[in-house]
């Protein structure tokens, strides 16, 4: 029986290299020799290095995707956004902030395969963690627009440019030009939901 420790440690190297290197940068005999096994072991943990990076994302993406639906749940006011839109803008920022903090290796990683060509290989194993990501945000736009009605019809442009915003701040955050704390979370939002409502509902 193969050591499970050893398929913990093949996890964090694979993960530290499609960091550093990106997915097709990283070969299956450095992460056995970053790891100290050999590839029969990989093979037996995880069967190729597609098998390894879907099992990172499993762990990863999907913990990241349960928190974000858990934060972006909320009842929208018609007669206010400061206080339950802004608020529900305030809590997934800081979701993503938190996750990025605690998982800087992960969220750059899926950061650097954002604009992986549609035909590459790792595309088509991210991709359904990107749509529920996505369907996450946008879904919470949509309850967002039932009370403020000046959304409708630009729920998913919102969800992508809401998260672009945030994705923008941790890559600045990640080559240490800004922080990812609280007041920068206030600022994404405030500079977002004046777009949103520039022009009231």
């Amino acid at each position: 029986m193969k050591n499970i420790n050893s398929k913990e440690t093949l996890l964090k190297c694979a993960l530290t290299l499609f960091s550093q290197k990106g997915y097709d940068g990283a070969g299956i005999s450095e992460i056995v020799q970053m790891a100290g096994v050999t590839k029969p072991t990989l093979y037996y943990f995880f069967h190729s290095k597609e098998g390894i990076f879907g099992e990172i994302l499993k762990r990863y993406y999907g913990d990241f995707n349960t928190i974000l639906a858990k934060e972006s749940s909320c009842s929208f006011n018609p007669n206010s956004y400061k206080d339950d839109v802004c608020q529900t803008l305030l809590r997934i920022t800081n979701a993503y902030f938190s996750y990025a903090r605690e998982n800087p290796e992960f969220y750059m990683m899926i950061l650097s395969l954002a604009y992986a060509p549609p035909t590459a290989q790792v595309t088509a194993v991210i991709k359904p963690y990107n749509i529920a990501q996505y369907e996450i945000i946008t879904r919470c736009f949509e309850n967002m627009a039932k009370a403020h009605p000046s959304l409708k019809g630009r729920e998913l442009s919102c969800a992508y440019s809401f998260v672009a915003m945030i994705n923008a701040a941790i890559g600045f955050w990640n080559h240490g030009y800004v922080n990812i704390d609280k007041q920068q979370a206030e600022l994404v939002v405030q500079q977002f939901a004046h777009g949103i409502f520039l022009g009231g509902d």
